[in-house]
């Protein structure tokens, strides 16, 4: 089960602020002030140098609609009030011509200048990647600089130096770009000349963190050409780490010489969700740089909270919605072979003076109940009454100990916000064709399972 969202962004908040209040040099720990007397002895906590950044995912690869998550993590990236935003590549859907390219990086990069601070973008396959007629030698590298930026640089922010290397460059035999093929997977000597200058401008910061799309380190399709790459890395004495996507899975794996190698998941990406506690997840790092240390935490989006949208008249709606009873139609009946198929509806009355968009989700203990929809989406106006129905079948097996009834869990999705109204039995009978008797939802039967 997942840590409550408001547990895991709560100890986000606090590093955040933590290192918000930066002095240029540690002092002695000063005890605090007050007017009371108390055995215990409280300090002020210590001064540390520091700054936090958040890091970015694949953007495509999935549906369009993957923008209104990115638009999303933008909102709520502004929330940890970071330095700076980095991105592990695939910005745009890409894979096309310039004439569909361009209206996609603008989409792109209007939705970041929503961010309240600067952002830097690393070039993934996604955003170089040319389909279709007259394909330019450099395919899309052209119009990726000009609108993006260069396709490796460096720079430094207070005690770390960020350096963003480019893993789609061209086989220089062939011209082919191909994730999949070891030869289109080497680093070229400009580049390689490129980074150890940068190294060389980044000597003497407490960090040097590297991003790059394809997390080479992988190897498999990559080949093996990260071995000489780390070694330069290595050499360096000073990179902490290296951030890498195209995976769509976070994945850590492990400190290498003293570089630790991560691979972040999806910004509206594909993402199957797979198993999100285990890092398939629409997500954001949020990495807290010291003077010895980094400290790295994930925030899948959706799940951070703006404080100050929590009001009174909030709250106010959340208690009414948690009482809100849904109302049934017709009971659901299963024959005396325990099958049914019928029509499940019921009413909801809103009971805010806001809009709600409310997803029901009917369920059952029971797996062999199978309902169509799945989930049912209804926008409901302020005091206003919607109607909203499902398919309910169960195939004409045995009514055994196993038998259950549906039940329906409701949720309001409105403003960012959720709140679960009600996990209820349906509110009708069951009733057996060949025993007429209705068993209400106080009866059990002997074994112990409940009707209603």
């Amino acid at each position: 089960m997942k840590n409550h969202p408001l547990v895991r962004t709560s100890c986000l908040i606090a590093t955040i602020l933590c290192a918000g209040h930066l002095a240029d040099t540690a002092f002695a720990r000063q005890a605090v002030n007050t007017t009371r007397d108390s055995k215990v002895e409280l300090s002020a906590p210590e001064e540390e140098e520091g700054f936090v950044f958040v890091v970015y995912g694949d953007r495509t690869g999935g549906s369009a609609n993957g923008v209104t998550v990115l638009q999303q993590a933008v909102t709520e990236t502004n929330l940890f009030d970071p330095d700076l935003v980095m991105t592990v590549g695939d910005l745009i859907q890409g894979y096309n011509t310039t004439s569909e390219w361009m209206p996609q990086m603008l989409q792109y990069k209007a939705i970041m200048s929503n961010l309240e601070c600067p952002w830097y973008p690393v070039a993934g396959n996604h955003d170089v990647y040319w389909r279709g007629p007259d394909r330019p030698a450099e395919e899309h590298e052209t119009n990726y600089e000009e609108h993006f930026g260069p396709l490796w640089y460096d720079f430094t922010h207070k005690n770390a130096h960020f350096i963003v290397l480019y893993t789609d460059e061209a086989d220089p035999k062939t011209g082919v770009r191909n994730f999949g093929r070891p030869a289109s997977q080497k680093m070229s000597d400009e580049q390689i000349e490129f980074l150890e200058a940068a190294l060389e401008r980044g000597a003497d910061s407490d960090h040097v963190l590297v991003f790059l799309h394809h997390p080479r380190w992988l190897k498999g399709g990559y080949g093996d050409d990260w071995d000489k790459v780390h070694a330069v890395l290595k050499d360096a004495g000073n990179v902490s780490a290296c951030f890498a996507g195209h995976i769509h899975q976070m994945r850590y794996d492990g400190k290498r010489d003293g570089i630790e190698y991560v691979s972040l998941a999806t910004v509206g990406g594909h993402q199957n969700f797979f198993a999100p506690d285990a890092g398939w997840d629409d997500e954001f790092h949020v990495i807290t740089v010291r003077p010895d240390a980094l400290e790295m935490a994930a925030v899948p989006v959706g799940e951070t909270l703006d404080v100050r949208r929590i009001t009174g008249d909030i709250s106010q709606d959340a208690r009414a919605l948690a009482t809100l009873k849904p109302f049934f139609g017709d009971p659901i009946v299963v024959d005396g072979e325990g099958g049914s198929d019928q029509r499940l509806s019921f009413s909801l009355k809103n009971p805010t003076d806001r809009t709600i968009l409310v997803t029901a989700r009917p369920g059952s203990d029971d797996a062999r109940w199978d309902f169509e929809p799945k989930s049912v989406h209804q926008r409901i106006g302020p005091g206003g009454t919607a109607v909203l129905t499902t398919n309910a079948t169960r195939d004409p097996l045995v009514i055994d100990d196993h038998f259950s009834v549906p039940e329906l869990d409701l949720e309001d999705q409105h403003a960012r916000w959720r709140q679960n109204l009600r996990h209820s039995g349906v509110d009708a009978c069951a009733r057996c064709r060949d025993h007429p008797a209705t068993l209400s939802r106080t009866e059990q039967r002997p074994s112990g399972t409940r009707w209603v």
